[in-house]
């Protein structure tokens, strides 16, 4: 079977994507699939949050396994399939792209059709609207911290480094 999802953004309202994935291919290559098509940093962390149809937590499909216990039984990307937790249309989950800001996507199951022979999974489908950047920075970030435009007076007596010997060699 293959799935079609729909991915819309709160922040950009003419964004719209649509994918389709083969049912048996994984999160990560639908993770990557979406990574590709808008052309993001591949490095940054992200995260499908299962939900409900009130868009309520329940689950999470990590990138990488987190957990300080690493017998966990939390799925991870490249080894959780689609189908195993994708079974019918119009059920939901988040993408979530930028943990900082706890900024994500909303991502429906769309459609379930037969497979198109000769026809490569996961595909973009559907690009409309301008993209949302994938990390937002604030303005109090490490560039202004170095070149001296931190708004905070007080923070060179914030952090000092009154004996460096104290913490060891590089």
């Amino acid at each position: 079977m293959v799935y079609t999802f729909r991915i819309l953004s709160h922040e950009e309202e003419d964004f719209v994507r649509d994918f389709k994935i083969h049912s048996e291919q994984t999160f990560f290559d639908f993770h990557n699939a979406i990574q590709d098509e808008l052309r993001w940093d591949k490095s940054q962390m992200a995260s499908f949050i299962l939900t409900n149809d009130k868009w309520e937590k329940e689950g999470e499909i990590n990138l990488f396994d987190m957990s300080e216990d690493r017998s966990s039984d939390l799925p991870v990307m490249h080894k959780a399939v689609l189908k195993e937790f994708f079974q019918e249309e119009r059920q939901k989950m988040l993408y979530m792209h930028d943990f900082f800001s706890e900024r994500a996507f909303f991502v429906e199951l769309a459609k379930i059709t037969e497979e198109t022979k000769d026809k490569k999974y996961p595909s973009c489908t559907r690009a409309e609207g301008r993209t949302p950047q994938q990390i937002l920075i604030e303005d109090n970030n490490i560039d202004n911290i170095l070149y001296g435009e931190f708004e905070d007076e007080d923070f060179d007596e914030d952090i000092r480094f009154d004996n460096i010997d104290d913490y060891g060699e590089f």
